[in-house]
């Protein structure tokens, strides 16, 4: 049966880290992740905002739920570091130690990671240099520890217009060149949709390299269950490809979260075969 989780954060604003998780165990789900460990997201955008991973952990046991992931750096690179700046690999292994601490403390076995916003006067090549190397050198570390990182690219047409890593292919030829199993990709539906659509065949010849998925509607970012993707079908095609992770649904609803998140659970879980 496939796992289909939700990413907290777009969902029941204002309410506090410990209500969302109480929601989404009584709708049903068994997994969950989170943006970052020490902010939260707000109609004002993100504000800082310090978890609690003791209590986390407590609450994972009460309600019988699962941390997939959580986020090591923001996508633009402004919150720790960019994975495209040489400059920026010691600040990201100085901080990883950290992270993987917490990372244990509440039994999360991985971690997502962006590329980081397009740097002026840095060349497309040496800017995947730079991204290999230290993806080489966070994989070497998470190996260790028994983590993961997900290097997810995003679209860079509605979203994220500065973001460097925005082709998928780019991202499993990366992978490929750090040869590590530790060190996978989050295929975003929603934005590789955008940017190359093709979504099975894509997945069909790389699912090896993906360690995650992201589902969302297109076009708005909305509840994946009116839109131009075919999701049944995709997830009924993935699965039989021999999946075993989390499908996080990461999307801003259009009505009340329970509404939205119980819907969208219903049809996605009642047509798979």
């Amino acid at each position: 049966m496939i796992n289909i989780g939700v990413c907290i954060e777009p969902f029941y604003m204002g309410q506090s880290f410990e209500q969302k998780l109480r929601n989404i165990e009584k709708l049903g789900f068994k997994s969950y992740e989170f943006w970052f460990h020490d902010k939260d997201f707000t109609n004002q955008g993100l504000v800082d905002e310090k978890k609690d991973f003791a209590k986390i952990k407590n609450l994972n046991k009460e309600l019988g739920l699962k941390t997939n992931d959580f986020v090591l750096n923001h996508p633009d690179g402004g919150i720790i570091a960019a994975l495209i700046n040489r400059h920026d690999t010691n600040k990201i292994l100085d901080n990883l130690s950290y992270m993987i601490d917490l990372a244990h403390t509440i039994e999360c076995k991985k971690f997502i990671s962006g590329s980081g916003n397009i740097i002026k006067g840095l060349a497309k090549e040496d800017a995947i240099d730079a991204m290999t190397d230290s993806l080489g050198l966070i994989g070497d570390v998470c190996k260790k520890e028994g983590m993961e990182i997900i290097l997810e690219p995003f679209n860079s047409i509605v979203d994220h217009p500065d973001y460097f890593l925005d082709d998928p292919q780019v991202a499993v030829d990366i992978l490929k060149k750090v040869n590590n199993d530790h060190v996978t990709m989050l295929y975003d539906i929603y934005h590789m949709q955008i940017m190359a659509g093709n979504i099975v065949d894509f997945v069909t010849k790389n699912l090896k390299y993906i360690g995650h998925f992201h589902i969302a509607g297109v076009p708005g970012r909305h509840e994946p269950i009116e839109n131009e993707l075919n999701y049944p079908f995709i997830l009924n095609s993935i699965e039989a490809l021999g999946y075993k992770g989390a499908f996080g649904l990461e999307y801003f609803p259009t009505m009340d979260s329970d509404e939205s998140l119980s819907r969208t659970l219903k049809v996605l879980t009642s047509s798979l075969k």
